[in-house]
């Protein structure tokens, strides 16, 4: 609306970045729109840790012996930069990556309690 007024009043070089902002907040909703049906799922029940998820890139789903499973996180520097990961048999799947690096760190501590329960 701004824009139009600005052409009527013979600014008509705003058109063009008027047109490119619609177009970048358009293209910038289409991508968040495309990530909605992202999430992660961790479930311990009994015996069994479940782990599913779904990205962009890739879905999935691993069941684990709760017994067998390996919390692992590493920071790269203190409080900085984690990275999550549980690890059973050999196999490592990164988990909370929709996380803070502090919730990651809560998350690791909660789950390395409620899995020597």
């Amino acid at each position: 609306m701004t824009a139009s007024v600005f052409a009527w009043l013979g600014y008509w070089m705003v058109l063009p970045f008027a047109g490119l902002e619609i177009g970048l907040l358009a293209g910038a909703l289409a991508m968040l729109r495309s990530r909605e049906q992202d999430y992660e799922s961790l479930v311990i029940d009994g015996d069994v840790v479940v782990l599913e998820w779904r990205s962009a890139r890739d879905s999935g789903r691993r069941e684990m012996n709760r017994h067998w499973v390996r919390v692992e996180c590493g920071c790269i520097s203190p409080g900085r930069n984690c990275r999550l990961s549980v690890r059973s048999h050999g196999r490592a799947t990164e988990v909370g990556q929709y996380l803070s690096d502090e919730a990651r760190l809560q998350l690791a501590a909660t789950l390395r309690s409620r899995l020597q329960a």
